[in-house]
């Protein structure tokens, strides 16, 4: 089981990322651009892994009806964000780019503020239910007492 102390800290690290790599689209070189999404998507696949295997499938099946209506809206609105996010990353070599960095400028502020504000969703929404209803702890000592 996982722990809302866990999910929180990992979006904590993956919103300094964004935060930093926006902070950078304009001034920083291509290759070091690439450089942080990369590291970004390495941060959000591990993390989108953890939610698919550990939150939503629990939330989804132990959360009462409005639980679980929450659940499923938000699973419909993260998997076009994750769908964005994944063209995102494709679309976005060094090459891309150097090619048309306003357009990466723009592109970036616009999956960066949607990554943004499904984080603060699911801290202020989503974990909140997943911990009322018993799928995910308090903090990471009691997750590992409960899987151990």
């Amino acid at each position: 089981m996982v722990s809302i102390e866990r999910l929180i800290d990992e979006h904590a690290q993956i919103s300094a990322r964004s935060n930093a790599l926006l902070r950078a689209v304009a001034t920083e070189s291509p290759t070091m651009l690439r450089t942080m999404i990369v590291a970004l998507d390495t941060d959000l696949v591990a993390h989108l892994a953890t939610e698919d295997l550990e939150v939503y499938p629990h939330l989804l099946a132990r959360g009462d009806m409005a639980q679980r209506e929450a659940a499923e809206i938000a699973m419909g609105d993260f998997d076009q964000l994750a769908a964005e996010w994944r063209a995102y990353v494709d679309e976005w070599t060094a090459d891309e780019i150097e090619s048309d960095r306003e357009l990466f400028i723009e592109a970036s502020k616009r999956v960066l503020s949607a990554l943004s504000a499904r984080v603060r969703i699911e801290n202020e929404i989503l974990y909140p239910l997943a911990l009322s209803c018993g799928t995910i702890t308090l903090r990471e000592a009691n997750a590992r007492m409960v899987a151990g």
